[in-house]
């Protein structure tokens, strides 16, 4: 199936063949490069794991539901979860603006009107472009992951007032 276009910028479908080994190669300069992900964590359409295109080049890829919801946290009726990556030489160049309102257009498109995300409490760059879009902070989790404690800030927004 071809990406729909949702936005005048990308488009977005169902990860294509290769997507998932190509996301799983990404790597991202410290202290991004938690994010980095092992050939076994590739992600995939069957997963629910959609891309975010620009042609036919994959800028980055989100999920939405339990695989989006990190461990210990609830799931809330009428709510969506949200996990997002972007490529690394995609990143830190002004373009998550325009990424971030491609998927929110694509989940209004799909009925949704509220959205959760979780940021790595340390990740200013994208703790700024989520408060930026109008997503509130509405508290902390965390978690233990890899046999550390990680925080994470909780941000919520009605994906109606969302650009």
């Amino acid at each position: 199936m071809e990406p729909a276009p949702v936005s005048v910028e990308y488009a977005i479908g169902p990860l294509r063949p290769g997507d998932g080994e190509a996301i799983a190669a990404w790597r991202y300069e410290p202290p991004w490069d938690v994010y980095d992900l092992a050939p076994d964590e590739a992600p995939t359409a069957d997963e629910g794991y959609l891309g975010v295109y620009d042609g036919d080049v994959l800028l980055g890829f989100f999920c939405t539901g339990e695989e989006a919801r990190v461990p210990g946290l609830a799931a809330v009726d009428g709510v969506v979860d949200l996990g997002v990556g972007m490529a690394p030489d995609r990143t830190g160049a002004g373009r998550g603006a325009g990424f971030a309102r491609a998927v929110i257009a694509h989940l209004r498109a799909d009925g949704a009107t509220r959205v959760r995300v979780v940021v790595q409490a340390w990740n200013a760059r994208s703790l700024r472009l989520s408060t930026g879009l109008g997503l509130e902070r509405t508290g902390v989790v965390v978690v233990e992951q890899g046999g550390a404690e990680v925080e994470y800030a909780v941000l919520e927004g009605d994906l109606r007032d969302l650009p």
